[in-house]
């Protein structure tokens, strides 16, 4: 059988995926999809179903087959199902057609999966359904055998439910040495099955419920001898983030709060909902990821970036100084001589001097990193109308200017 892999510690920093299933005729799910990857979410995932969610008769397209159609249309979201039920198809089949969209997508895909759980859906289609233990001996297996069919030229397995011999498989994924796995799972046994074998792991729950079960996954996998970093948590919020602007921001902090980098969020259900999304997208998205996560060479996370104070002003100095005469500085320096003034993209180019609009943006990292550097938020505040330097802390880059 196949050792549990070395995991390395991985990115904390926010992430926010889209489920959109494949309920609606292809027009519009290309249409969703191409203003998923717009509004700047990380990833896009369908749903392993075959008939509809609230009413059995709507229609309900098969995932792999509509997640490769949906692929050549995007650029940059990773890809998946949420979650592939192991029950559905043979293990290999099921792999081949994954690995097949991630030759589609450029090595794009999300390797999803779980142990099968629609009762009636099975049986609507006579496909077996066994009692719950098996269903997981038989998911372990699937495991074990899509590892090896993913690392080695020629597979043979000899389990209990399922055979290889001798078995090619060709091509491998893009990814290397495997697509990332991610298992959603809530259970002991599937939660222990979720350490051994997946980069990512997925949990429906309230923020409250998710810190209880971060809590128990940490535990496992020190138990197994697992860096407790090296598992992305990702969280399918079971409360409504999309019924206001506030109720995402308030529920996004507290889902990270609980200890979960991703959150993936259902499509709009509702009309009034679809607004909300594109204007948390605009607005509450870039605040989050504006709060970088701070990992040294070690994966040993930093401790959090903190606000300026007046404390500061001589390792403020010290910024100032390295910056010199770079167009980060003359940008500290207009908006710390016009504290309180906002100003947008264009006019920064023009004052600046610069060529390009997205020299601004350069110019604005530059400085940030400067800041983040010596442990400190950036002192500015950025929105669709452009930046702007408070006034309190225009005071203390000041008087770290003065004493140069």
């Amino acid at each position: 059988m196949p050792s549990t892999p070395a995991y390395p510690v991985v990115d904390p920093s926010p992430r926010f995926g889209i489920v959109l299933g494949q309920r609606l005729p292809w027009p519009e799910l290309l249409a969703r999809t191409r203003e998923t990857e717009t509004l700047g979410f990380d990833s896009l995932y369908l749903v392993d179903h075959f008939y509809g969610l609230f009413d059995v008769n709507e229609p309900t397209h098969e995932a792999y087959t509509m997640l490769g159609a949906l692929a050549p249309f995007t650029q940059s979201l990773r890809l998946g199902v949420m979650v592939a039920g192991n029950t559905y198809r043979h293990p290999a089949i099921l792999l081949k057609q994954a690995i097949s969209v991630d030759h589609v997508s450029g090595g794009r895909v999300v390797f999803g999966v779980g142990a099968g759980w629609t009762e009636r859906e099975h049986e609507a289609y006579g496909i077996p359904f066994p009692p719950p233990k098996e269903r997981v001996d038989r998911f372990e297996e699937a495991l074990e055998m899509w590892d090896l069919l993913q690392r080695q030229e020629r597979s043979t397995y000899d389990g209990v439910h399922y055979q290889l011999l001798d078995a090619p498989f060709q091509p491998k994924s893009l990814q290397q040495p495997r697509m990332p796995v991610l298992i959603g799972a809530t259970k002991p046994r599937m939660m222990r099955l979720a350490v051994k074998h997946a980069d990512m792991w997925n949990a429906v729950a309230t923020p409250d419920e998710g810190r209880a079960l971060n809590t128990r996954m940490d535990a496992l996998c020190e138990e197994q001898g697992r860096d407790p970093r090296s598992l992305a948590r990702v969280v399918s919020p079971s409360i409504n983030l999309l019924a206001s602007v506030d109720a995402f921001a308030e529920g996004v902090a507290a889902y990270h709060d609980a200890g979960f980098s991703d959150i993936t969020l259902p499509w709009p259900r509702t009309e009034a909902e679809v607004p909300v999304l594109r204007a948390v997208a605009r607005e509450v998205m870039p605040a989050f990821r504006r709060q970088p996560s701070r990992v040294d060479r070690d994966g040993v996370e930093l401790a959090p970036l903190r606000e300026l104070t007046e404390a500061d002003v001589e390792i403020v100095r010290d910024i100032l100084a390295r910056l010199g005469d770079m167009p980060a500085r003359r940008m500290l320096d207009l908006m710390v001589d016009n504290p309180d003034e906002r100003f947008d993209g264009a006019t920064l180019r023009d004052r600046l001097g610069l060529a390009v609009h997205a020299d601004v943006a350069r110019a604005v990292a530059a400085a940030g990193d400067a800041f983040a550097t010596c442990g400190l938020a950036r002192p500015w505040s950025e929105a669709q109308r452009g930046y702007l330097l408070p006034a309190d802390k225009a005071a203390i880059l000041r008087g770290a200017r003065n004493r140069e």
